[in-house]
């Protein structure tokens, strides 16, 4: 199972370097991300504040709902559409092997992505003293975080033969589990209905992301809750290739 795995693995990895829209997704990812970071180094030095590393693995999180859907969006849609998936299934490997490949290849593409912004760490290292323990919990936070709305994004990819369909319904989904601690203070503030606004807000990514890793708070539920989004996604993803493969 494990040389499957590496095998589709190593199979898209190639493909995204050698696509056009992988170099573009990391252009316009850096170049927005420098321009943020320029504005923050400017009011940081005429303030006189302490340099904040936790800053752009913040922003990344946020980015995630851009970034994900258009890592993901090829990478089941277009094999079906292409009629490559059905071959694809017919070679001697199972569904979850094929699955977990693919989603293996755009964490390993998103952690490449990740480790360029920590350019910017190395910047503010020469501009003052940065909390390192805050940086390394904000960058692995951000690690976890992008494997599980990366694979949250493959069920949607799994599910439409249209990639630009597949972007806008996974964009979509990774807004909600972002805006949740947001929707899960205005249940809050409803009658009766606190035990619901905490259910809402354990659901949500940034109540594993926002007040603890990006903070250097490292939990042990944190790391369970992103593993186990990666699991549930992966599973459903599954499920539907395999459905598709008893409708063949």
């Amino acid at each position: 199972m494990i040389r499957q795995i590496f095998a589709v693995f190593k199979r898209e990895m190639a493909l995204y370097f050698r696509s056009p829209i992988a170099y573009a997704i990391a252009f316009a990812m850096l170049f927005f991300l420098s321009i943020l970071f320029n504005a923050i180094i400017t009011t940081s030095v005429s303030q006189q504040a302490p340099a904040d590393s936790t800053i752009i693995p913040g922003l990344l999180t946020f980015l995630m709902f851009l970034i994900a859907p258009l890592l993901t969006m090829r990478l089941l849609a277009e094999e079906s559409r292409e009629g490559t998936l059905e071959t694809l299934m017919t070679l001697p490997m199972n569904e979850s092997s094929f699955i977990i490949g693919k989603f293996l290849a755009a964490w390993g593409y998103y952690t490449v992505l990740l480790l360029l912004t920590t350019i910017y760490h190395i910047v503010l290292t020469q501009i003052g003293i940065p909390d390192l323990g805050a940086a390394f919990g904000a960058y692995f936070g951000a690690w976890l975080y992008g494997g599980a709305v990366l694979a949250i994004a493959m069920i949607w990819s799994a599910v439409t033969e249209d990639q630009i369909v597949a972007a806008f319904l996974s964009a979509g989904t990774v807004l909600v589990l972002y805006l949740a601690e947001a929707a899960a203070t205005w249940v809050a503030n409803q009658p009766n209905v606190s035990g619901a606004a905490e259910f809402i807000r354990q659901i949500g990514l940034q109540a594993h992301y926002e007040a603890t890793l990006s903070r250097g708070v490292i939990r042990a539920e944190d790391i369970l809750y992103f593993f186990f989004m990666m699991a549930l996604a992966l599973f459903i993803t599954t499920r539907i290739v395999e459905t598709r493969r008893w409708r063949a």
